[in-house]
């Protein structure tokens, strides 16, 4: 139940990216504006993870899972009924703070409801639901715009939502007694600020969604492939993106780190490869494939390894690496639009910057050890 309302609320993020070219032309909205639609639900969404994992751990998290989505659903409602693009990126900005409270509150439960044996394989799995709903949200998002209009995309959303909503109400164990923050959280965040290889892997950390979302982006506006075969290349990489957890007893032979700047070195060939093959559809669809999959690696093994630089301060640092992480994937849109760059730019950016996050993720590996000698 979990990963299915990830994806349900994940989708509300990355459909966005079908809808550019229906909305645009609703509100005569020019190509460098429209990516705000993705872009300010994204921002806004990452953001309050910072505010809403304290709050989590004030209140519990199936309390604010329930209340996280009952405003988020009236806030999905009104946000369809937008008369003018300002409304709706308003609408926006709303539904990402409210959509924000749901993954500190599922990580939070599942460390609390599941037996310690089996929590890595959980979190592989809701990470892998984060991660799927890039490709679920996009598929659903073009057929609803296709067969009705984009605004029907939000009311079947709301549908969702209230199912999931009931679901959460009557499956889920009530929450434990509330233990309290412990501690400023403020302060919490500065300690962890003031380490520089976790500094650097959160920096890193943006790199795991963003240049995959940018080819999605630069994808949809290439004129590469429209309609159903516009729909199959997005849908081709779910595979890729869901099967790490059933890779994980052969990925956790592996430490963190090495799966970690393994898969962006792979993610970098792969996102630069799409640059070679520009005019081939099938060529692209692999080539993002491949890439999805490193994502698929990169995401649960950041957190991995960014928990052994801090254990005491897990819940601190998962609140700062799923703002990071879906930093990445809310900006991504904006830069592409931005800088009217086409598919073949944008995978040799995207490629650089893959390979940007394996080079700091190995800067980490050498600062820790000149830290441990002075200390």
């Amino acid at each position: 139940m979990v990963a299915v309302t990830a994806v349900v609320v994940l989708s509300q993020l990355y459909g966005a990216i079908p809808l550019f070219g229906p909305i645009a032309k609703t509100f005569t909205v020019d190509t460098g504006s429209i990516a705000w639609v993705q872009t300010a639900f994204g921002i806004a969404y990452a953001a309050s993870f910072i505010a809403w994992g304290p709050v989590v751990d004030r209140f519990g998290p199936r309390r604010i899972m329930l209340i996280g989505q009952g405003s988020l659903i009236i806030a999905t409602v009104l946000t369809s009924f937008a008369p003018s693009f300002a409304w709706l990126i308003v609408g926006r900005v709303v539904q990402g703070v409210l959509a924000a409270t749901f993954a500190p509150a599922a990580f939070s439960y599942l460390g609390s409801r599941i037996a310690p044996a089996q929590r890595p394989l959980s979190i592989t799995v809701l990470t892998s639901s984060f991660l799927a709903s890039a490709v679920l949200g996009q598929v659903a998002a073009q057929v609803v715009a296709t067969a009705l209009d984009w605004r029907w995309f939000f009311w079947l959303s709301t549908l969702a939502l209230v199912l999931t909503a009931v679901a959460i109400r009557l499956v889920f164990l009530p929450d434990l007694t509330a233990v309290g923050m412990s501690g400023n959280p403020v302060a919490a965040f500065a300690r962890l600020f003031k380490r520089v290889p976790v500094v650097l892997l959160l920096v890193a950390t943006v790199v795991i969604l963003g240049p995959m979302i940018a080819l999605y982006t630069a994808v949809g506006s290439s004129g590469l492939a429209t309609g159903n075969a516009l729909l199959g290349l997005r849908a081709s990489a779910l595979p890729a993106l869901i099967w790490a957890p059933f890779g994980n007893r052969w990925l956790a032979r592996f430490a963190p780190h090495q799966r970690l700047i393994s898969a962006f070195i792979v993610a970098g060939l792969a996102a630069s490869a799409v640059a070679v093959v520009p005019g081939s559809a099938i060529g692209t669809g692999l080539a993002m494939s491949v890439v999805a999959a490193s994502a698929a690696v990169a995401a649960p093994a950041m957190i991995q390894t960014l928990v052994g630089y801090a254990p005491t301060q897990g819940g601190s640092l998962t609140a700062l690496y799923t703002c990071f992480l879906f930093l990445g994937a809310s900006i991504a849109p904006s830069f592409v639009g931005a800088a009217s760059a086409s598919l073949s730019e944008t995978a040799i950016a995207a490629g650089a910057v893959a390979l940007a996050g394996a080079v700091l993720v190995l800067f980490t590996r050498i600062r820790p050890h000149n830290q441990e000698k002075k200390s």
